[in-house]
């Protein structure tokens, strides 16, 4: 409630500071106005609607218009690729002039669409094309990067994680689209506006729209990207040197002998680089300064009133870091096709038809690289042996020589151990390569049937798809003998190799891991818009929905089904009312609950027409709206991270086995139960209540959209295993009892303003989401440790005081049970004042979600050059630095963090315990010592465009240029940038540079 107030203060500060008369007129006024752009520029098929009816505005400053409406009506001025404006009708100017920015006034909604200015609720809406020349993205979630308000990133709204994408109706996914195919992106958040997706619209819905053509329109677009990536950090491992001799302190802490010599670390130093190794697999040796990445694409579009079409074709393609072996043939590849037409049947019946195909070619070596390189130590071995290194009298060597089907270059063998007789670099050269493939084909068709005949405002819609997912691998697997040297003891020469392994190449191309999916869905709904005296405006929609996903190998389908209904009211275009909901049906219930109903309201008012803001100077639009809701849905029935089926139901299962009449009589498995039966298993729910509040302001030199939530999940599932014996475990039911909550709220606030030949306009979109557990089955002794009340993301950990110094401070210290604790080890605070440090000691340290999300973008436009940059950034998160980097012991390879270990020398600087060779389970656990903040703001883009003048190409076939260049997360500025930066085991983050061209034709 205290956003709520904070809102409608300000809500009440915005209407004193408008200065507004109260004075309400009456009669009627003709309105006569041209409609011009912020340019100047005459603005064609410009629609004024007003109580008194609608006209069209001329092109030309003399070619003025009229209509008559109250005067004290709200007039709306709508163009397609400009902002809506509203205006009171007895102060309207002589010249409208409206902001480009691309809008349109249509905004797509669940199963159909409505104009902008009906739009209620926490809704956010994204017109790629008004921006993706200026800031390009292939992918649609690079696209809506910092672009939506109540995104913490592209599925996850508010906090909920896992929203549902739809593109074109259909349940699918990011991938399967690309940025330059999509029309718009509708981000649903509110309960109310999901509604009519049923249970798959619980967490939020991203509904991106695919392109369309327009009629008596031909357009072709072209375009080429060339870029590069380059790593933004490299983990920093220690040498062999170095690795053995702080290996040897390790040692020696824990009272154990050393086990490398001074001359053998000396040989490591500087000595034979394959006699006495010392690998750097993130060295140049093996990886590329960059990775190159090209794509392009083409679109058409056109056709007439009867039949419009739009097709897109696009390929990319990208190479990886590494240089070695199969490495340099590495690449990700896809070829893309769309072709979406929309035919005019008749005056009452029309269809759409869209089809896509996507066709992805993943190509790598047989080798996990990057896990290998972050855990392979320095000094084991060499993986390159040179040739010219053995001795002329070795007779036996120079054959296996002169016999490897793996010499590479004529110069090297492949080294190993007999302990490691498979090593990364050898992977590259001698393993062969995968291939993993996979072909998309999805077909979607809608059929819309005019009704007005039966009754004026009726219509009926049908929605199908059928998608088609299948993937596999495809391989060749070779095997490779790897060579162990011996060294001669006076001399840098090989006097023998031994041999692990063999070298074979059977040169056959194996096929598994073979995946498809099929995604069928049909929706058919009535639908039914009337407007009545021009002022009474209802819609209302009757919808049946069914969708199914089957999946090779896996006997139950995922299903879907629901009915919806949406009933909308609103007079004159000022008060709305919307009643959305569906009765919702689950496989995954027990007989008797497998249906609920999920019913939604939202409330709109438009502020803006009403007589205290009629002749507001600052306020030119601003509408409130309300909605609450309850959703039933079946997302988070799920057991082992998978769907779950039967869970309602006794599970039982094979256990060990068992011999019986000592064991004359056989063997047998014993029936084990896995849980236990839940006939009362319901739905768990989405409650919500949200207020959204959006306006423009001062000639629309402002525009604001925000929306206060709080969102309840209740009755998770989950086994209550507080309320039953430990002996009965194996029986607990699953029941709905888990509740956590949501709240915050999100802004989107655009600054635009012309001065004279610039541009310019700053946006944010920031969400403040926070989370708290209501509910929790826990059963724990110390009240601090549970988790109702605490954040969903709450990190549980240890409070540290820094190192034990001496065996003294050790002694009068709580005891730590988790292992036997030195000087240089990590000194934990005793919760619950039992003098034992142990689990019962965790409590809440932070929390891994940052509950501040924002983005800034800048845009500023000189004649033909714009400059774009983005920025985003998050506040209030943590991190844990529990990866082997940061926890290192045993014979686990060593990162420069452990420079500023504990010694007795350095203990007042310290800042990274005791080395240990044995396993620290004191000092590598979960704890404040290993916290981190991840506050940061990153420099994602900044993208320079240049279009060339129109005049340039005169009648000539091209009707524009434009060239860019940009780069894409750049910078991130944080106090832990480094460890924001570094990935471990995987590969690097990658800073992209690119420059590309497009042309129109």
């Amino acid at each position: 409630m205290r956003y709520i107030r904070i809102w409608m203060f300000a809500l009440c500060a915005l209407c004193i500071l408008s200065k507004t008369s109260m004075a309400q007129t009456e009669g009627q006024v003709t309105v006569a106005s041209v409609v011009y752009d912020d340019r100047g520029k005459p603005v064609t098929g410009a629609l004024i609607t007003g109580n008194g009816g609608k006209a069209t505005a001329f092109t030309d400053a003399s070619g003025r218009f009229s209509i008559e409406v109250p005067s004290d009506a709200v007039v709306l001025v709508n163009a397609k690729g400009y902002r809506v404006q509203t205006l009171r009708a007895n102060a309207i100017p002589q010249t409208i002039r409206l902001v480009v920015d691309g809008q349109s006034t249509e905004v797509y909604v669940p199963f159909g669409k409505v104009d902008r200015k009906d739009l209620t609720g926490a809704v956010s809406v994204l017109n790629p094309d008004t921006y993706i020349d200026k800031d390009f993205n292939t992918s649609v979630e690079a696209g809506m990067n910092g672009r939506v308000a109540g995104a913490l990133w592209s599925n996850n709204i508010w906090g909920m994680e896992n929203a549902a994408v739809f593109i074109d109706g259909i349940r699918r996914e990011f991938s399967d689209i690309t940025l330059v195919e999509v029309e718009q992106i509708t981000v649903l958040k509110g309960a109310n506006a999901v509604a009519l997706y049923g249970t798959q619209g619980a967490k939020g819905v991203i509904l991106i729209t695919s392109k369309k053509g327009e009629a008596n329109a031909k357009n072709i677009s072209v375009r080429v990207n060339q870029g590069i990536a380059m790593p933004r950090a490299l983990p920093k491992f220690l040498n062999s040197a170095d690795y053995m001799t702080y290996f040897n302190e390790a040692r020696r802490n824990d009272g154990l002998p050393e086990t490398f010599s001074a001359e053998m670390i000396q040989n490591h130093s500087g000595g034979n680089p394959y006699r006495y190794p010392s690998v750097d697999y993130y060295s140049d040796d093996y990886l590329k300064k960059f990775q190159s990445a090209t794509d392009a694409n083409a679109e058409f579009s056109g056709g007439s009133s009867i039949a419009r079409f739009y097709s897109n074709v696009g390929f990319s393609n990208s190479s990886t870091l590494l240089k070695v072996g199969e490495g340099k043939n590495e690449n990700d590849s896809r070829l893309n096709v769309r072709g979406n037409v929309d035919l005019k049947l008749n005056d009452k019946i029309s269809s759409s038809i869209y089809v896509s195909a996507i066709f992805r070619d993943s190509r790598r070596a047989r080798t996990n690289y990057w896990n290998n390189a972050a855990t392979l130590l320095p000094n084991r071995f060499t993986p390159l042996i040179p040739v010219s290194l053995i001795s002329p009298n070795d007779k036996a060597s120079l054959g296996i020589v002169d016999a490897s089907r793996n010499l590479l270059d004529g110069q090297y063998l492949l080294g190993g151990l007999q302990s490691f007789q498979t090593n990364p670099i050898a992977d590259l050269y001698s393993a062969g390569y995968d291939r993993n493939i996979q072909r998309v084909l999805q077909v979607t068709n809608e059929i819309n049937a005019n009704l007005s005949s039966v009754l004026n405002g009726l219509s009926f819609h049908t929605l199908f798809n059928l998608d088609y997912r299948n993937s596999y691998l495809q391989s060749i697997s070779n095997t490779y003998a790897v060579y162990q040297p011996t060294w001669n003891a006076t001399a840098d020469t090989i006097t023998r190799l031994q041999k692990f392994g063999e070298d074979t190449r059977p040169g056959t191309q194996n096929i598994n891991n073979t995946a498809q999916r099929q995604n069928n869905s049909f929706a058919a709904w009535f639908g039914y818009d009337r407007s009545f005296a021009g002022a009474h405006n209802v819609s209302a929609k009757l919808l049946g929905y069914t969708s199914s996903i089957s999946v090779n190998d896996v006997f139950q389908p995922i299903t879907a089904s629901h009915l919806g209904v949406q009933v909308a009211y609103n007079f004159k275009n000022r008060y709305w009312a919307d009643f959305s909901g569906n009765y919702a049906n689950s496989t995954r219930l027990p007989e008797g609950n497998r249906t609920a109903l999920s019913p939604t309201l939202s409330l709109g008012w438009l502020l803006s027409a009403e007589n205290f803001l009629a002749n507001s100077t600052a306020v030119n639009h601003l509408k409130l709206s309300a909605s609450a809701g309850i959703i039933n849905t079946d997302l988070d029935i799920r057991r082992n991270n998978a769907d779950a089926f039967f869970i309602y139901n006794n599970i039982y299962g094979r256990g060990a086995g068992y011999n019986w009449n000592d064991a004359v009589g056989g063997s047998n498995q014993t029936t084990t139960s896995q849980f236990g039966a839940n006939p009362n298993l319901t739905f768990p729910k989405r409650r919500e209540l949200n207020a959204t509040l959006e306006g423009s302001f001062f000639n629309n030199l402002i525009q604001l959209q925000t929306t206060v939530f709080r969102t309840e999940m209740a009755g998770q599932l989950t086994q209550r295993f507080s309320q039953y014996p430990n002996y009965f475990n194996t029986f607990i039911p699953f029941t709905n009892y888990n509740t956590d909550q949501r709240s915050g709220f999100d802004l989107m606030l655009n600054v635009n303003k012309k001065i004279g030949a610039f541009e310019i306009s700053l946006g944010t979109n920031t969400t403040y989401a926070t989370s708290k557990v209501l509910d929790r089955d826990e059963l724990n002794l110390d009240a601090y440790q549970n988790r109702a009340g605490k954040p969903v993301d709450a990190i549980f950990g240890l409070v540290n005081q820094g190192f034990f110094n001496d065996q003294n401070e050790i002694s009068n210290s709580p005891r730590q049970l988790f292992s036997t604790v030195l000087p240089g080890d990590i000194k934990y605070v005793d919760q619950n004042g039992d003098n034992l440090v142990d689990t019962r000691d965790d409590v809440m340290i932070g929390r891994f979600i940052a509950p501040w999300n924002y983005g800034l973008n800048l845009n500023v436009g000189y004649k033909n050059f714009n400059l774009f940059v983005l920025g985003t950034g998050n506040s209030g998160g943590y991190g844990i630095k529990n990866n082997n980097y940061f926890w290192v012991s045993g014979d686990l390879k060593y990162s420069e963090v452990v420079l500023d270990r504990w010694t007795p020398d350095t203990k007042a600087t310290a800042s990274y315990p005791r080395l240990s060779s044995q396993q620290s389970n004191n000092n590598f656990r979960t704890s404040d010592f290993w916290l981190y903040k991840t506050d940061r703001f990153n420099l994602a883009k900044v993208q320079l465009t240049y279009e060339l003048p129109a005049s340039v190409f005169g009648k000539s076939f091209v009707r524009g240029l434009m060239v860019y260049v940009s780069g894409a997360n750049l910078y991130t500025f944080s106090k832990n940038r480094e460890i924001l930066d570094l990935n471990i085991g995987s590969v690097p983050q990658l800073r992209h540079y690119n420059a590309g061209v497009r042309a129109r034709f």
